[in-house]
């Protein structure tokens, strides 16, 4: 968000037509958790970076998804959320999630509303609209966010996270700037989330 999410900074949609893709470089890790990064040849909106977070959580798949569905414990999970919001849909398995950010310097405020999908142990997210949760005063709304959370059962009775999000580079701001903050924040996000998933 789940931009979970403070990496879904700059996102841009993947189109019906495949991107091309190289192959995943490891950016950052510690304490078992794994950070990948990839830059994906999207012809409509150029380069679009796809960002692979890997971890084992002492927990359940029930006890995940519950953990995503938890507004009180959104905001401590998602590194710089100021606000979480869920507004639960008539069919159990979907979500909408609201989230506000307090960014650091150089990024503005950003907000994004995500539509959220259960099934078969994947949790599937994307920017939607909902008049539920208008564009904030003095926020910017993060658009086309596409991502997936994927569990797998292990045999040492740990799950398997392997958590997907694409974003694309900040025309604005160099890399240098920005690769830092957003792979910090999203690293920070993931281990928080891993300890409150085994408490």
């Amino acid at each position: 968000m789940n931009l979970i999410i403070m990496s879904a900074l700059f996102i841009q949609p993947l189109f019906a037509r495949q991107p091309l893709a190289g192959e995943f470089k490891l950016v950052k890790q510690a304490d078992n958790i794994f950070l990948y990064e990839r830059w994906i040849d999207a012809p409509a909106t150029g380069k679009v970076r796809e960002i692979k977070a890997v971890f084992l959580v002492r927990t359940n798949i029930p006890s995940i998804v519950r953990l995503l569905k938890d507004p009180a414990r959104g905001k401590e999970w998602n590194a710089n959320a100021k606000d979480y919001r869920i507004m639960p849909q008539p069919e159990e398995n979907r979500w909408i999630s609201y989230i506000q950010y307090d960014i650091p310097w150089p990024f503005d405020d950003q907000d994004a509303c995500l539509a959220f999908h259960y099934q078969n142990n994947e949790v599937s997210f994307e920017s939607t609209q909902n008049a539920a949760f208008p564009v904030a005063d003095g926020m910017s709304r993060i658009t086309g966010t596409r991502g997936k959370w994927v569990m797998e059962n292990m045999h040492s009775g740990n799950v398997k996270v392997t958590y997907f999000i694409t974003t694309d580079r900040s025309k604005k701001i160099p890399r240098w700037v920005s690769d830092p903050i957003v792979h910090n924040n999203l690293f920070k996000t993931m281990a928080q989330f891993k300890k409150l998933a085994e408490r």
